[in-house]
């Protein structure tokens, strides 16, 4: 602020300065300096009735019905917090009849109802983006209404709503399932047949209210005639109204997904001796790919994946394909840039997206006991992953028009008053964000397969030790095709192939996973007042990406997107090692137990009382670190930096909540290039947690009786740290300032039984 006079503020900044709170905390620094208590509430309403009826000695009936309504508000600083509405019916009759004594059928009816919306803190509300009136950034519907993000480089955060939302799903899920059972001799088989019919219904979009990312990029350049100062600070460009990168999408998506799913297997387990089991199964599945009835579902076809910019040949340039069949644009004033190929000619089928019809999936166990003390189990088994709903939505955010644009690295040319380049008609999307499916999609599935060893120390007292292991393949994995060639020089745009488009989000089937863990665990059966489970799992997943919608301390997008091995590492839910024990005791007091075995006082304060822990010891997930701006000026704030060589955990005795991991470990690497650190290199903190309870029971009459119980999460306070800033240009890069446990909780209850 000292910097820039104060009448050069863009009038944009000055008005959202009501969203960024002011400083309240001495910190001698310039960012996280503000400190608040938010407040979160949730109101639920749950009710299930159950009906048994027994209609014969051959058939019996089952119905349930369940309902569930959750409302919850978290508070965010300055009016940014988020809205969850949810609502559950559910809905299930059932049939088992006994048509012989080697015949057993059960029928199930089911049924589903999801009802479920995201919003802003300020939906229905308040209509920020009106008032503040930047060009190109329409206001969308009150179900968005709220702030927009604003993200800034080396100061450790972003003010303004988050970016996702609002989304609103309202689900149905229709189900028949019927299986047979045969029993003859040795053998038990099982025959059956599954059907489901989706309705997936959603509506929403990400980036509705805009997302201005600022990096000092604009106050770098004291030469320029608009920009006076040189301060290269994030905020100072924010002032000035100069953003690095725009993201806004213009309108809210929406789709009516419909798909009928079929599924058919068979079973047999055959007792081949009394101490040999063996279990042989096969299943197959056909899940095809949702029906868009609504008609806006947008694919990209992509006949080549270029990578050399400017690409001439038009014939190898991407196509927008609508589904159906007619005019592409039916239904909507959006218009894409001339430039961009367009088509609604079904040459991408009814669904855009290819049915898999070869996903068979055989099962093997076998089960083998030398003597009384011991058993051996072992199996394999093929897995299915299929359709994900988010996946398939995003096809109808093309039609709502996302734009997604750099400002030039020479001369900055996007501001508040332009935040994009374009001077047509505002309806007109220029250089797109485009959401991509391959059409040759093939299901993911899993191979998993373990060995378990069990041995009875004494009676009711077990010992097991087992591996489990598993190899995924086909996995769904994003990556940005249209992917800049990094350099120093020039516009993104002038280094892509295709210069029309923006970043294609291309959802593929190349992703590759495998698992492999170690377990133990001992278990004593309830006696003599004890029972207690202790485990613990030795594991190592690696994979080239966990998911499309995976944990947020990983990435979405590769490093280098036209080199998608690269990112082969620890997968971002991988926890090495897991230490759980659970213990329920009763104390040995009062009437009918080894100590003050009496009625009377005695019994009633000290007798009955059950007393119940659980440890739980585990190591950190990983995490990836990344620079925080577009070092590789490829148009992407996803790159990592260098890998100067240095190890990046820090010993005990040096690592802090100031420090975590070795931030030296990694260097900023030259501008115009990629980095060449591994993906998810840092460990978060681990988890130690000690929940304890109390409990007990006091007779009021016959069949009535009070129960009093207590319970402590996190008895002893212990914090367990958050995650760590993971950008290199951030000023708090390694540094934790959260938990991500609640401190101790204690809760008393009471509840009358009868």
């Amino acid at each position: 602020n000292n910097l820039i006079p104060r009448n050069r503020f863009h009038s944009v900044a000055v008005k959202f300065l009501e969203f960024i709170p002011a400083p309240n905390v001495n910190t001698g620094g310039l960012v996280s300096n503000y400190q608040t208590g938010l407040n979160r509430r949730i109101d639920r309403d749950q009710f299930t009735q159950r009906i048994d009826m027994v209609e014969s000695n051959n058939s019996t009936w089952f119905g349930r019905y369940s309902y569930s309504n959750e409302k919850e508000l978290q508070e965010g600083v300055r009016l940014n917090g988020s809205k969850l509405v949810t609502e559950v019916h559910q809905a299930v009759i059932s049939n088992t009849r006994i048509f012989s004594p080697r015949w057993v059928s059960e029928t199930r009816i089911g049924y589903n109802s999801f009802f479920n919306s995201l919003g802003s803190e300020l939906a229905f509300q308040r209509d920020v983006l009106s008032e503040l009136n930047i060009p190109g950034i329409k206001s969308p519907s009150p179900a968005a209404w709220g702030t927009p993000q604003m993200t800034y480089t080396g100061i450790g955060g972003s003010f303004g709503d988050n970016n996702n939302g609002p989304f609103s799903n309202d689900n149905k899920r229709f189900q028949v399932v019927e299986n047979l059972s045969w029993t003859r001799r040795a053998h038990s088989l099982r025959f059956g047949v599954e059907f489901l019919n989706d309705h997936f219904n959603q509506f929403g979009n990400s980036f509705v209210r805009g997302v201005f990312a600022f990096d000092g990029i604009a106050t770098q350049n004291p030469e320029s005639s608009q920009t006076r100062a040189s301060t290269g600070n994030s905020f100072a460009d924010y002032l000035l109204g100069y953003p690095r990168q725009v993201n806004n999408a213009i309108a809210m998506a929406d789709v009516r997904f419909r798909a009928t799913s079929q599924y058919y297997y068979i079973d047999d387990i055959w007792k081949v001796t009394p101490r040999l089991t063996l279990n042989l199964g096969l299943r197959y599945e056909n899940t095809p790919p949702f029906r868009d009835k609504l008609g806006t579902a947008i694919n990209v076809d992509m006949p080549f994946f270029d990578q050399t910019p400017n690409v001439a040949d038009l014939n190898r340039h991407p196509t927008f394909i609508r589904i159906g069949s007619g005019d592409f644009y039916e239904g909507t004033l959006l218009r894409f840039n001339p430039a961009i190929k367009v088509a609604r000619d079904g040459r991408l089928g009814d669904r855009l997206v290819q049915r898999d019809n070869n996903d068979w999936a055989p099962r093997f166990g076998i089960a083998y006991s030398p003597s009384s003390k011991w058993t051996i189990r072992s199996g394999f088994g093929a897995f299915y992953s299929q359709d994900q709903g988010n996946a398939r939505f995003d096809l109808a955010r093309n039609f709502a028009g996302r734009r997604d644009e750099a400002t030039l690295v020479d001369f900055p040319n996007l501001t508040f008053s332009t935040p994009f380049s374009s001077t047509g008609s505002t309806v007109q999307i220029n250089r797109p964000f485009a959401f991509a499916n391959i059409y040759q999609r093939r299901s993911p599935y899993t191979l998993q397969y373990l060995l378990n060893v069990q041995r009875e120390i004494k009676e009711g007292t077990l010992l097991e030790v087992g591996y489990l292991g598993s190899v995924s393949r086909k996995l769904e994995q994003a990556y940005g095709l249209n992917q800049a060639v990094p350099s120093a020089i020039g516009s993104v745009a002038s280094r892509q192939p295709y210069p029309e488009f923006g970043t294609i989000q291309m959802l593929d089937s190349i992703g590759k996973a495998n698992y492999n863990s170690l377990g133990v665990k001992l278990q004593e059966r309830f006696s003599r007042g004890l029972s207690y489970l202790v485990s613990y799992t030795w594991s190592k997943a690696i994979d080239l990406n966990s998911g499309i919608r995976g944990p947020n301390t990983d990435t979405l997008f590769p490093n280098n997107n036209y080199n998608v091995q690269a990112e082969r590492a620890l997968a971002g839910f991988h926890v090495a090692h897991r230490f759980v024990s659970s213990v329920l005791y009763e104390l040995p007091f009062g009437n009918g137990k080894k100590l003050l075995n009496q009625r009377g006082i005695a019994n009633v304060l000290l007798g009955g009382w059950q007393v119940s822990s659980i440890v739980t010891l585990q190591s950190g997930n990983p995490m990836n670190v990344r620079v925080g701006g577009d070092q590789s000026n490829t148009g992407s704030f996803a790159g990592r930096m260098n890998a100067t060589g240095q190890p990046t955990e820090l010993s005990r005795g040096v690592r802090n909540t100031d420090r975590w991991f070795n931030t030296s470990a990694y260097a900023l690497q030259a501008f115009g290039t990629f980095g060449n650190s591994g993906r998810n290199t840092v460990i978060l903190p681990g988890i130690v947690q000690w929940d304890f309870s109390t409990q007990k029971n006091f007779r009021v009459a016959e069949g009535q009786q009070l129960q009093f119980r207590f319970e402590a999460f996190n008895f002893p306070n212990h914090p367990n740290w958050g995650n760590p800033g993971f950008e290199l240009l951030s000023s708090d890069f390694g540094v934790i300032r959260s938990t991500r446990t609640n401190m101790r909780e204690l809760q008393f209850g009471l509840k009358y039984v009868f």
